[in-house]
């Protein structure tokens, strides 16, 4: 019962945590080019309660937790004195991107807190399995490997990355196995049964502790090949190289599922970095998807600000509105799904 109250704990403080910042992002940016902002709202209405007024802006929370909003002043009356719409397209622009740019700037301080108190460097065979090509090449549990090819191993997701990548072509890995250095050659498999992937192996780590700076450079390094990996996933599901089967949209539900499985591991290793790693994946996330060209979206609001900049002149703002809200209601409608689904059947964590 504590771990659950624990673990939920903490998933409101993630949950709420990076719709703050995001929202901050825009509340700042907007602030900053003097636009007014009449709301800042954690959750979407209706309002459970007000929270306070700073200025001309109210802060409320909300009944709906799948997110939140700022609403500046005349967002689509260009009318408005010292509003969003009446303010250049470039202004306008940095606004809506703002949130996004937050949750990146967090996710890498994320990392980089992350990596001075202890991160995956090395890499651990934890378990191989049966009739698998690792097992047919020798590999064992508690092998360190080092190399493939010329590539230094350091991260689970960097030996994934390679052996995705070389499908059906023989990889030739240098493993340390009880202070002995081994070179052992196996053939990544084209299809797999679910959950092994095409070595069949499962994988573990130690922990490196690094200073500041290079603590910085690698967190850099982490944001990058996490962004990485989240716009090659389209690409992998074309080629075959991932199975569709393995993959599945998760609401707020199944977002708390891998939270608590994050939170579980940090208390067993001692190491706090999963839960790092996975709040700073799940900030990422949030800003990819927001910056994505859908109604609604502030990635769907930036196409109408460069649309008007193409042209010359507005689309008009109702239809604009009409657009967002549609593309609101879609939204809301798909968050309700994702619940559904995540308590109907939950999502199994290995």
């Amino acid at each position: 019962m504590l771990e659950w109250i624990r673990n939920l704990l903490i998933f409101l403080v993630v949950f709420c945590g990076l719709i703050l910042f995001h929202e901050l992002g825009h509340f700042l940016a907007a602030r900053y080019f003097g636009i007014r902002v009449t709301e800042f709202g954690i959750g979407f209405p209706p309002r459970m309660l007000r929270l306070g007024k700073w200025r001309e802006t109210e802060f409320t929370l909300n009944w709906l937790p799948f997110g939140g909003f700022v609403r500046p002043a005349g967002e689509d009356d260009p009318t408005v004195p010292n509003g969003l719409a009446s303010a250049p397209p470039l202004q306008r622009i940095v606004v809506l991107a703002a949130g996004s740019l937050t949750n990146v700037l967090v996710a890498f301080l994320l990392f980089w807190f992350g990596f001075t108190t202890g991160w995956p460097d090395t890499v651990v065979v934890a378990r191989v399995e049966p009739n698998s090509p690792a097992a047919a090449a020798g590999l064992q549990a508690d092998d360190v490997v080092q190399l493939v090819g010329a590539t230094s191993i350091h991260t689970p997701q960097q030996l994934a990355e390679i052996t995705y990548s070389n499908l059906g072509q023989t990889l030739t890995l240098q493993v340390e196995r009880a202070g002995e250095n081994l070179t052992i050659d196996m053939t990544p498999r084209e299809s797999w049964p679910s959950g092994q992937g095409p070595l069949g192996i499962g994988m573990t780590w130690k922990l490196t502790t690094y200073n500041m700076a290079r603590a910085g450079t690698r967190a850099a390094t982490e944001l990058a090949n996490q962004a990485r990996e989240v716009f090659m996933l389209p690409v992998r599901l074309v080629r075959q190289q991932v199975n569709a089967s393995d993959l599945r949209f998760v609401g707020p539900v199944g977002i708390k599922a891998i939270n608590d499985q994050a939170v579980n591991v940090s208390v067993e290793l001692g190491a706090i970095f999963p839960l790092l790693q996975f709040v700073g994946i799940i900030n990422l996330m949030i800003a990819i998807t927001n910056l994505l060209p859908l109604p609604a979206l502030d990635g769907g609001r930036i196409v109408f600000v460069l649309l008007e900049f193409l042209r010359g002149r507005r689309i008009a703002p109702e239809l604009e509105g009409r657009v967002h809200f549609i593309g609101m209601a879609l939204l809301i409608t798909l968050m309700v799904v994702l619940v559904y689904q995540d308590i109907s059947n939950p999502l199994v964590l290995q």
